[in-house]
């Protein structure tokens, strides 16, 4: 359901996005510098985009544009963000904030009201994603029905607007395949707007082949859908290595890439990222995590030393602690080693509750299978 959920969410941001040509949208100088800097974001390139950011900012005082990317940056930079983090977390959240605030300022102008409301709308829901990420639902789900009423009337604009493909197209993909992998929610969806996968993974791909802002989160999505609710890792790949080429220092990327190479069992090319990953763990413990599981799945399915990889698994899921929930997807695949190794010894009581975890965190039940 948190999928969902951060669906609705983004899809009031981008309603904004599309309408608001006003002062800072319609100005090519400053929109090709936010596209740059949340480039160099995207990229883990933050003082780059620190620089740039900056510079918008200086040059739009008392706008909400500027602790809103500040905010944005905050994130990235502390990413998986969770409450562990309270100080990074807290700086995010008055950031978010603070853009707010300025944001009510815009809109009692007539002229700017329409630019306005889109900050206004998307510092809230970055607060919100943050809050669905973490399982905080309660704190979003009030979100939904103004959220939905958007996403209907950009089914009317987007012939105008391409760009608003991104946000139909999730929108008739995850209607339709959501409450087809979960039954249960189907009588809660029965009122509302119909879809169609195949027009949702159409869209999804032009907005990954034509988009200009959303193409990087696109690209994730389409990579996302084929490695789950598709089940065809083969097709998610070609996603996954395209994002990789766009952002090689995105960790997140990489991570997935990898990931996917595994699930395909493609063990060679896996090997030859992982020690891409290794020199990013001095400085991102979430790297250094996921560098303990995948080399827990090379000793695994390659060196076939059972003992070591059933040890890197373990360290992996130590350390994820830091970072619940938001890595529960990942450490899926060292349960789901685990769970195999106890299994080749023997051990059946363990191998089926590690399976049992294992399927219950992870967003690719099918991979695990």
């Amino acid at each position: 359901m948190r999928r969902v959920l951060i669906f609705f969410i983004l899809t009031s941001v981008y309603f904004s996005v599309s309408v608001g040509q006003d002062r800072l949208m319609g100005n090519e100088e400053m929109m090709s510098g936010i596209k740059h800097g949340l480039d160099y974001m995207y990229n883990y390139e933050f003082e780059k985009a620190d620089s740039l950011f900056l510079i918008i900012e200086n040059k739009n005082p008392n706008h909400p544009v500027g602790p809103f990317l500040d905010g944005l940056n905050i994130y990235w930079q502390n990413a998986p963000l969770n409450p562990n983090n309270s100080d990074e977390v807290n700086m995010f959240i008055q950031k978010m904030k603070e853009s707010s605030v300025l944001s009510v300022e815009v809109m009692k102008s007539k002229d700017d009201y329409i630019e306005g409301s889109f900050f206004s709308l998307v510092a809230h829901a970055m607060q919100m994603m943050y809050y669905a990420d973490n399982d905080q639902i309660g704190k979003v789900i009030k979100h939904i029905p103004y959220s939905y009423r958007c996403v209907v009337k950009a089914f009317e604009l987007k012939d105008t607007f391409e760009e608003y493909k991104f946000f139909t197209g999730l929108y008739s993909y995850y209607i339709e395949a959501y409450p087809e992998a979960h039954p249960a929610y189907k009588p809660l969806l029965i009122f509302l707007h119909k879809g169609s996968r195949t027009e949702g993974l159409k869209e999804l791909n032009w907005i990954a082949d034509n988009s200009v802002f959303m193409k990087a989160e696109g690209l994730f999505f389409l990579h996302h859908i084929y490695l789950s609710y598709e089940c065809n890792p083969q097709m998610a790949l070609n996603y996954a290595e395209r994002l990789h080429k766009l952002y090689p220092d995105n960790t997140f990327y990489l991570v997935h890439l990898i990931l996917n190479l595994f699930v395909i069992n493609d063990y060679e090319k896996a090997a030859e990222l992982i020690p891409e990953l290794e020199q990013q763990k001095k400085s991102d413990d979430f790297a250094q995590m996921m560098e303990l599981i995948f080399n827990g799945m090379i000793e695994e399915f390659v060196s076939e030393n059972y003992e070591v990889s059933k040890e890197l698994y373990i360290k992996g899921i130590e350390m994820a602690i830091m970072f619940k929930p938001r890595v529960d997807t990942y450490i899926a695949m060292a349960y789901a080693g685990l769970s195999r190794i106890y299994e080749r010894e023997g051990m059946v009581k363990l191998a089926r509750e590690n399976k049992k975890i294992a399927f219950e965190k992870t967003d690719y039940p099918c991979i695990l299978e």
